[in-house]
């Protein structure tokens, strides 16, 4: 017992100091991979938190779709790194998706990690 709760005290600081330690790596990177590199250690941590909060059911009945909404945003990503490129920005509808804001690509990229991380951890997987 006493070992689980060190457990639950420990990791996440570990975590958060894992992090503190990688943000200065993924800064000094590219104006996109760096952000989409952060949120998705972002969200591949909270996901992995998970557990330890007392979420331990391993089967839920439809986590396995969160796949579809985190493909969707996988291609937004997708455009988003397409358009960095030059490519692709005279699609009308499409223009609305393009950002330069790096805090957009983080928030984006950790939602796709967090749904990718917790439907094959709890659900069928992809």
């Amino acid at each position: 017992m006493f070992l689980r709760k060190l457990t639950v005290l420990l990791v996440p600081l570990g975590l958060m100091l894992l992090l503190c330690l990688l943000i200065p790596l993924f800064g000094s990177m590219d104006a996109f991979f760096g952000p989409l590199l952060l949120g998705a250690v972002l969200g591949i941590m909270l996901a992995l938190l998970l557990p330890l909060a007392g979420a331990t059911r391993m089967r839920e009945p439809f986590a396995w779709l969160l796949w579809i909404p985190a493909a969707v945003i996988l291609l937004i990503l997708l455009y988003q790194f397409l358009t960095t490129q030059q490519i692709g920005r005279d699609i009308p509808v499409l223009r609305l998706l393009m950002t330069g804001d790096t805090r957009i690509i983080t928030a984006e990229s950790a939602f796709a990690a967090y749904m990718l991380a917790f439907s094959v951890r709890t659900g069928k997987g992809i």
